[in-house]
């Protein structure tokens, strides 16, 4: 995986001499990775029997870095309605449910006021104020209340609180580090994986829809927001009854994110060892998804990560599933266009 490089300058720092004059590990750390190769990109052929065995290698493989065996079995919980209020065409209910002895989410679950059965979208949120919250527009959403909107729309929506923020954050005034730190440290101590834990409690919502009275399980789409983009590229990458995904905020490549810190939640030990954020994309091909990347955002640059994916789907003979919206704004959910879209993939 060589380094990525735009107009503007390096997206890793340029290489330097390290040594006895300048030991900073930094050095020496970006003159290792220029010459660091994946071992599981994409294939660069468009042979299926190829593709075929790419994925099924890469998708062990991943599950294997994000612990996802050590969890168990996927449940199908029952979801206990704590309190509900009916909202502009459609109801939204505060449920609990338990993924793990002892592991509860909370969530909040928007029926449409329309017969079912109804395609249905897990909404997972970002490092935002709200969590869950801003989600379904209970506070001010970064760009617009992704839940709210499609739930508007008639799709049934889970916006569930990511392990360690929202209510499953660390409580008190006096906690000693975020919840996405002490979470990562603890699960790290017993050699789990946050991001393992929270696409297990993912794949555990689509359980919960799939089986949900008024839902189509063959119509389950996903949708989220920074962090949330994360999480619903690695779902949907790994759970193939995810039939189309929105990405919102960080399509990007590990080189122009993590490599420069971020938040430690987004560090799964040595990910980028077997594959770039791309692989993840051209592993959800050739089901559809949408990109959406804000002109402003440039911490989170969409390219050339697009291009990487885009190849991917032309390999595949699916190039007209991937779709790419550049708007004016930032580090935001925009959904003029990537809402109507993943309604209209969803409603067919």
């Amino acid at each position: 995986m060589r380094r990525v490089v735009r107009a503007a300058g390096p997206l890793v720092e340029t290489s330097a001499p390290s040594g006895l004059v300048e030991p900073a590990t930094a050095h020496y750390l970006t003159n290792r990775y220029a010459a660091f190769q994946r071992e599981l990109a994409f294939p660069q052929t468009a042979d299926p029997g190829t593709w075929q065995c790419w994925r099924r290698r890469l998708r062990a493989a991943l599950r294997k870095k994000l612990t996802l065996g050590a969890f168990g079995p996927v449940p199908e919980p029952e979801p206990e309605i704590l309190e509900s209020e009916r909202c502009a065409g459609y109801t939204r209910h505060k449920i609990r449910y338990q993924t793990l002895p002892g592991s509860w989410v909370p969530a909040y679950l928007l029926i449409p006021e329309r017969r079912g059965p109804l395609p249905a979208a897990i909404c997972p949120h970002g490092h935002v104020p709200g969590a869950k919250e801003n989600v379904v527009g209970l506070t001010d959403p970064v760009g617009v209340a992704y839940g709210h909107e499609l739930a508007r729309r008639g799709v049934v929506v889970l916006a569930p609180d990511n392990a360690g923020m929202g209510e499953r954050d660390v409580p008190g005034p006096g906690r000693p580090a975020s919840g996405c730190q002490l979470a990562w440290v603890r699960l790290n101590q017993m050699g789990l994986d946050l991001t393992g834990l929270r696409i297990f409690d993912l794949m555990a919502g689509v359980s919960l829809l799939a089986r949900y009275g008024a839902v189509d399980a063959r119509r389950i789409g996903c949708a989220g927001l920074s962090g949330g983009c994360w999480l619903s590229q690695v779902l949907t990458a790994l759970d193939r009854r995810v039939r189309a995904v929105v990405l919102s905020g960080f399509f990007t490549t590990f080189a122009q994110t993590t490599w420069h810190g971020h938040c430690v939640c987004h560090h799964p030990f040595g990910i980028g060892a077997i594959c770039d954020m791309p692989d993840v994309s051209a592993l959800i091909a050739p089901r559809p998804q949408f990109v959406e990347s804000g002109i402003s955002d440039t911490n989170y640059p969409v390219r050339p990560a697009y291009e990487m994916v885009q190849q991917a789907y032309e390999l595949v003979g699916n190039p007209k599933e991937l779709a790419l919206h550049r708007y004016r704004g930032g580090h935001m959910f925009n959904g003029r266009r990537s809402i109507p879209w993943l309604v209209g993939q969803l409603m067919q």
